[in-house]
């Protein structure tokens, strides 16, 4: 069967966004011996807040928060706070395929956490089996991480990974009332702000902006964050979220060629047995989903 154009717009979008995200672990080793960690937050985060905020203003999105939603808008930006600065750490002391893995799987266990305790949501055989497989993708990738690296960049890249998955989760208590564009402003907004307080409080040099390479890579930087944004919301319109889920997975694929081939890391036999375990894992879910859909289409059908 041939895929419509939509659908083929879809996928594309949605591989463009895998291999945009899949690049932060690049954009953050090359501007990391120019720039503090929390001033590259800071000042990368203004750049794209600074590009969404007359989008937001033209499609007439920025709204007052309504005083039932300050607690749960709270929790969220507290998750958003700390999704940028202890990933650019990690990238920049440990590999970047191992950061990527053990950032994705604690991603993937905080959102299922969140979503059985919090969320009220439903715990089926297929959730629980992908949790068990993740645990242990996550076990053989860490372990390995601990004999290798510092255990301060390991433990970087799995605090950046929960505050990501509680980011995702407790989104979905406000995306009823706001834009998934307002959200995602708000998120650099209080990342500007928190990561700009901590630079100035520990002395980071703040430096002025210049024509020079490490700024093209901070701007360079900040556009694949904001293009892995923008292909990952239209391409969701067009294909279903399990197909979609399923293909945003590339990123940890891109992530650990471009480790391979950009700064010729290693690739032990325990890194890959993780990185298939945590595939598997964050792939049952949406291949479950992808399957009852198709067979409720059969069933409608006949």
């Amino acid at each position: 069967m041939r895929l419509s154009n939509h659908s083929t717009k879809g996928l594309s979008f949605v591989f463009l966004s895998a291999l945009m995200f899949g690049s932060y672990g690049v954009w953050s080793r090359l501007i990391g011996p120019y720039f503090d960690i929390f001033y590259q937050g800071w000042t990368r985060s203004l750049l794209v807040a600074l590009v969404l905020l007359p989008i937001l203003i033209y499609r007439k999105e920025i709204v007052s928060i309504k005083k039932e939603d300050w607690g749960w808008m709270f929790v969220y930006l507290v998750f958003t706070s700390l999704t940028q600065a202890p990933l650019f750490y990690a990238f920049n002391h440990m590999d970047i395929g191992t950061a990527t893995l053990l950032f994705f799987v604690s991603m993937l266990l905080t959102m299922y956490a969140v979503g059985f305790i919090f969320l009220k949501e439903q715990l089926t055989f297929m959730k629980a089996l992908a949790f068990l497989i993740a645990c242990t993708g996550l076990y053989i990738t860490f372990s390995f991480s601990i004999t290798t690296f510092a255990i301060l960049a390991a433990l970087m890249a799995i605090l950046n990974g929960a505050a990501s998955g509680g980011e995702v989760s407790f989104s979905k208590k406000l995306n009823g009332s706001y834009s998934t564009l307002y959200l995602t402003w708000l998120s650099w907004v209080i990342i500007v702000i928190t990561n700009g307080i901590a630079s100035f409080a520990l002395g980071e040099t703040q430096l002025l902006p210049t024509l020079t390479l490490p700024w093209f890579y901070l701007i360079g930087y900040a556009i694949a964050s904001l293009l892995g944004f923008w292909f990952v919301i239209e391409g969701f319109k067009y294909v279903e979220a399990s197909i979609g889920g399923l293909l945003g997975l590339l990123e940890i694929i891109f992530s650990i060629s471009f480790g391979l081939l950009i700064f010729h890391e290693g690739l032990t036999l325990r890194v890959i047995i993780g990185a298939a375990l945590i595939l598997v894992a964050a792939s049952l879910p949406h291949i479950s989903e992808l399957m009852q859909r198709r067979t409720q289409k059969v069933s409608s059908a006949a």
